[in-house]
């Protein structure tokens, strides 16, 4: 095999083991999360202390920042991040329609969007099954509590306009 062939190989086989590791922490951290939420809810909190923490511990503060007015802003890594992507409600719904396409069968863009999908920590509470998005344990936890996607950065972003 060529040098080049296996230093390309080498760096694949890297990027996957570090994408096993990232997924088993992820693993790792979702009964730690739920535990949380659990331990949040029969103390009392509200709806706008529990979104907070979701913020501050699931991933959402990498790229955005507390904003106004129902909107979250972005942080500069988000703002670079952010270049051609469509939003993250607008994405879960691509995914609705993606995740029923085999992925041998998916569109550049559609495998892009799937990339993403995991990137940008929306597999904490959603995921992809065969034909279907799911929610994992947490997202199912969020989603009887009415803290979905929408709540989350309405009550983050609005209770920073309460505080200034």
């Amino acid at each position: 095999m060529k040098p080049v062939s296996m230093l390309l190989l080498g760096a694949a086989m890297a990027m996957l083991a570090q994408q096993g590791q990232n997924a088993k922490k992820d693993q790792a951290s979702a009964p730690s999360s739920n535990a949380a939420l659990d331990r949040m809810v029969a103390a009392g909190k509200s709806p706008q202390e529990l979104a907070q923490y979701l913020f501050d511990t699931h991933g959402c503060s990498n790229c955005h920042t507390i904003g106004r007015e129902g909107k979250l802003g972005l942080t500069e890594k988000g703002k670079q991040r952010s270049e051609g992507f469509e939003g993250c409600i607008n994405m879960l719904t691509a995914m609705t329609v993606i995740v029923q396409v085999p992925e041998e069968k998916r569109s550049p863009q559609q495998r892009q969007k799937a990339a993403r999908f995991e990137e940008f920590g929306c597999a904490a509470c959603h995921k992809l099954t065969p034909g279907k998005l799911d929610l994992t344990e947490v997202g199912a936890k969020l989603k009887h509590l009415h803290l979905g996607c929408v709540e989350i950065e309405k009550l983050t972003s609005s209770q920073a306009g309460a505080r200034n």
